[in-house]
Order: C-alpha cells, then structure tokens, then sequence
C-alpha cells in the first residue's frame, strides 16, 4: 500500500497549494516556493497551482520557472478586495501578466464573513486589511441573479482557456457560476471545498454544480487535526456519488504545522487508497482532471 501511494504521486497534479510567504513572512511552511518546486519535482509530480490569498503569484511562478525545470506550476489571482474584487478588468490585466487561472474571493467574500470563516484568521494575522473587510462581496446583483462582472470574469476566462475556482462563495452562488458556465460552454470551472466552514454548500448545491459540469474538489485539509471539518470516508462516499470523473482532489494546507505538500499529497491519496477507492479513480482526480483543467494556456 505504501509503495502504490508512493507511485500515484507520480505524475500528479494539486490544483490547490499555498506556497511561502503565505498571508504573511511570520506564519511559515515547511519549504520556501523554491525547495518546494525542486522537492515536488524530485517525487515525480507533474506540478501544482500555486495560490495566494493576498497578492496574486504571476511573479513568483515566472522565477520558480527560471530555476526548476520540468514540471509545470500554475499561477492564480484571487479576487479579493484588496486586489481589485470581481473585475474582468482585473483578470485582463492579470492575465497580459501571465496568470494561468482565477479564483473568485476567499476572505472578502459576503459568505465568508457571514460565516466567520477564513476572513477571522485575516482579522487575526493581517488586521491591516480590515478596511477591506467592511462590505463583502458577492457575484450576485440586487435581484439574486449572477451579476454581469461575474458574467464577465467568466467570459475572460473563457477566452483566455484559463481555469476558474469559486472561492469562498455560497453554494448559491456557485450553483449560479456552474449554470452560466454551462451555458456558455466553459468546461473549467472549480467549486471549492464546498464543505468547508468558509462556503458551507448544501448537498443539492453540491450536486447541481457537478450536473452543470463542474468538478468538485476535496482537500486534504478539510481532514487534518486542526481543521476537522470532514472526515475521510465522507469523502469517499461523495466520489462514489458524484463518480471520479466529476472530482478533484488536492491539499490547500498551509501554515506552521504543514508537512511539505507532495507529502501532504502522498498521505490523502494513501488513505483514500485505504479506503476503498481504486487506483484508477484517484489518478482520474489527481492527475487526468486537473491537468486537463489547466492544459491549454500558459504551456
């Protein structure tokens, strides 16, 4: 068993990483972005997304190209407040400056901070940003309807074939995101971690994204000790209801505890090996559909 988690490693790709400085330089990680492209790299990844929740990585992934060659990381911007909130206009400019996919707010977003989620470690660690925290947002306008700028973003992305993550949006709100990306015909959008405390989805919302086309993702940290939000088997039981090919599987761990993430990986593939899922279901979530979803831009 422990040799199979080893070579599922290889060759797979974690949508969802955060790498070093993350919120700030004092929080830590177990590897800097330079020893965790090269240690990814020496364990046979084929790559990863590399996430920040403040500042946009488009810079730091040109240089950790310039120095670790073969294996491809992928660079994000996040649509918070502080960057700009849901703008095309902002997701055009970032894109002339390489950014190979986006995610809708996390911290500044209206669900967030109803539910008191990622927006009160923001509070705690960076309380600099709370003039950003006074209005959340939301992609939906005054009637309930998915707003023309959120319309917009995803037509950029469409155009520029860049991948497109929720957030921390509602599971309303990303049911909304699924429709119209599936009634424009774009095939690369993420629901993020809808059981976290931070979007807190309904199984319908769940399950209507996926019929629209979404891919579904499950972290890894949802399942850690400091998180425990949801329990491994109930991962397992919403791939065996969604099925492997409407799914993604990835860490989003970070912070002091973190274990450098192609171990992290290694350990979440394990145990749902353990579990009962099959080898072939969890390449389907960890290598086809996420390279698929990044493929085409950026290469």
């Amino acid at each position: 068993m422990r040799q199979l988690s080893r070579e599922l490693l290889v060759g797979a790709f974690d949508l969802h990483t955060h790498g070093y400085p993350e919120i700030h330089r004092g929080l830590g990680m177990a590897l800097d972005d330079f020893e965790q492209a090269e240690y990814a790299k020496s364990r046979g990844m084929a790559g990863y997304l590399l996430k920040s929740h403040i500042w946009p990585t488009m810079d730091r992934v040109y240089h950790i190209r310039q120095r670790v060659e073969g294996l491809r990381v992928v660079s994000c911007i996040v649509l918070n407040s502080v960057i700009g909130g849901i703008q095309p206009g902002v997701l055009e400019a970032a894109i002339l400056q390489g950014a190979e996919s986006v995610c809708f707010p996390t911290w500044s977003s209206a669900n967030d901070l109803n539910n008191n989620g990622f927006s009160r470690t923001i509070r705690k660690e960076l309380p600099s940003l709370e003039p950003f925290l006074k209005e959340g947002l939301t992609v939906m306008d005054a009637f309930g309807d998915l707003s023309q700028d959120a319309r917009d973003v995803l037509r950029v992305a469409k155009e520029a074939n860049i991948l497109v993550s929720t957030g921390h949006l509602s599971g309303r709100e990303s049911v909304l995101l699924a429709r119209e990306a599936d009634r424009i015909g774009f095939r690369k959008l993420v629901i993020t971690h809808p059981d976290s405390n931070s979007v807190r989805a309904s199984d319908e919302e769940i399950i209507e994204s996926a019929k629209c086309g979404a891919f579904i993702e499950w972290t890894l940290h949802g399942t850690m000790p400091k998180s425990q939000r949801t329990k491994p088997q109930k991962i397992v039981e919403w791939i065996e209801r969604l099925g492997a090919q409407s799914c993604v599987l990835t860490t989003d761990v970070f912070g002091r505890s973190s274990l450098p993430e192609p171990d992290e990986l290694q350990l979440y593939l394990g145990v749902l090996l353990e579990l009962g899922v099959s080898a072939d279901d969890i390449k389907t979530m960890s290598h086809t559909n996420p390279i698929s979803l990044v493929t085409g831009n950026g290469e």
